[in-house]
C-alpha cells in the first residue's frame, strides 16, 4: 500500500488528528502533531534521518533538483536547518523520486530525498516545532518531512 491509500489509512487511524508519518517498509511510523515532544538535549550531537521533499516553489508549481545534485539537496537542508533550529554536523544525501498513484489511476512523482547524519540543536523551540510539524510543507501527505532522532 502506498500513496493516497496509505495517506487515507493514516488519516483514518488518527481520527482527524493531524500527524506526520513515514513508511519504513515493514511498518509505518506515525507522530501526531499534538504529541508530547521528548526531552531533546540542547547542543549535543544527535543522529537523525529524514526523508524529505526537496522542492522550491515556482508560482503554483514545485521545482525539483536533479536527483544527482546532492550538493543542492544538502544546501536545501542547511537552509531548512536554520529555520528548524539545528545545525548539520555531517550528512549523507540520497536523491530520489517517489511515484504517487492517484485514485483515478493516474500517477505523479514527488521528490523523495533521504538524509542521514548528525545534527546539533541550536534553538530548542524551533526544533520542537519542526519535530512535530515536519521540516518542510511539501510532501507531508505522502510520508515525507518527519525528522527522526536516533
Amino acid at each position: 500500500m502506498r500513496g493516497y491509500d496509505l495517506h487515507r489509512l493514516v488519516e483514518q487511524h488518527q481520527q482527524g488528528v493531524k500527524a506526520l508519518w513515514v513508511d519504513e517498509g515493514r511498518h509505518v511510523r506515525i507522530r501526531p502533531r499534538n504529541a508530547e515532544v521528548p526531552q531533546m538535549p540542547f547542543e549535543k550531537i544527535l543522529g537523525f534521518t529524514v526523508k524529505a521533499c526537496v522542492a522550491y516553489s515556482s508560482g503554483n508549481k514545485h521545482k525539483y533538483l536533479p536527483t544527482s545534485d546532492w550538493r543542492g539537496r544538502r544546501r536545501w537542508l542547511e537552509e531548512r536547518s536554520k529555520k528548524c533550529g539545528f545545525e548539520i554536523i555531517g550528512v549523507h544525501v540520497s536523491g530520489g523520486m517517489q511515484v504517487i498513484d492517484k485514485q483515478d489511476g493516474t500517477r505523479f512523482t514527488v521528490d523523495s530525498t533521504e538524509f542521514t547524519g548528525l545534527l546539533k540543536i541550536t534553538n530548542l523551540d524551533a526544533f520542537q516545532h519542526c519535530y512535530l510539524n515536519g521540516i518542510s510543507k511539501v510532501g507531508k501527505a505522502f510520508g515525507l518531512n518527519m525528522i527522526i532522532i536516533e
